[in-house]
């Protein structure tokens, strides 16, 4: 189970959250999704609440950058965050990176040499389209083009996939660290998902792209077990190749973590 966001950090209790959901009968991996910058405060709480990893939303190295794309914040919070979360034991760490063209996508090799500097991994996930808006091939930075920059420092060895999760993951030989893609524009990975997404508002998804959303909040157990059958049963039903952007449940795919 992944908690997210928005920014879950930011929420009251959320180490007593953690803790309530870690006892959930059956779970066998807790993990979170944060921007990092109140980790330095959290992370050992967490870890001892039950959290077992955590991934990091880092768009730049860059401060300046960071900046801009975050309109908020200090990069030097966040790296202070990723270091005490290694340090709290929450492992794997993973840093998630949106490539933009024209803002970070020249910094592909400084997320490769700080991942292996601290042995951690960097997943660079293709932009997509908020809002609906229409898919251009000029608005993200493919998979192929980022392998082409990292070849040029550092081999990669594939990771057999078991999860039949969205990203493509590589070790970076001879280090510590990892390399991944969630590259739903150039490699959708649509037809293998087997994910569903439950919004804070007590609706279940059957992905990010649907149309549908079922309320679960004040269902039976038996009721909710019925609705995530039938929405599986629903998302098979779809065949879908590729994500359409157009009339989502949300208008946005920040609303529902995204």
């Amino acid at each position: 189970m992944r908690i997210t966001g928005g920014e879950p950090l930011v929420r009251n209790g959320i180490v007593e959250f953690i803790a309530d959901v870690a006892k959930i009968p059956g779970l066998n991996d807790l993990t979170l999704t944060t921007n990092g910058a109140l980790l330095t405060r959290y992370a050992a709480a967490l870890k001892s609440a039950g959290l077992n990893r955590v991934n990091v939303s880092l768009d730049s190295l860059n401060p300046q950058v960071f900046a801009e794309i975050t309109r908020v914040g200090r990069l030097d919070d966040v790296i202070a965050g990723i270091d005490a979360a290694l340090a709290a034991g929450l492992k794997p760490v993973k840093l998630n990176t949106v490539l933009i063209p024209g803002t970070n996508d020249g910094e592909i090799m400084d997320f490769i040499d700080f991942a292996v500097d601290r042995k951690i991994s960097v997943r660079f996930i293709e932009r997509m389209p908020f809002n609906a808006e229409e898919a251009k091939a000029d608005q993200f930075i493919s998979e192929e083009q980022v392998l082409a920059v990292i070849a040029q420092k550092y081999q990669l060895e594939k990771v057999a996939d078991e999860s039949l999760g969205p990203s493509s993951d590589y070790h970076v030989v001879g280090s510590g660290a990892g390399v991944g893609f969630i590259s739903s524009r150039s490699h959708p990975f649509c037809q293998r998902c087997t994910r569903l997404r439950l919004t804070s508002n007590g609706y279940l998804l059957p992905c990010l792209d649907s149309k549908v959303g079922v309320k679960v909040r004040g269902l039976t157990p038996d009721q909710v077990k019925e609705t995530i059958e039938q929405l599986f049963i629903e998302k098979s039903s779809w065949q879908k190749q590729h994500a359409c952007y157009a009339s989502t449940f949300e208008s946005s795919l920040s609303k529902i973590g995204g």
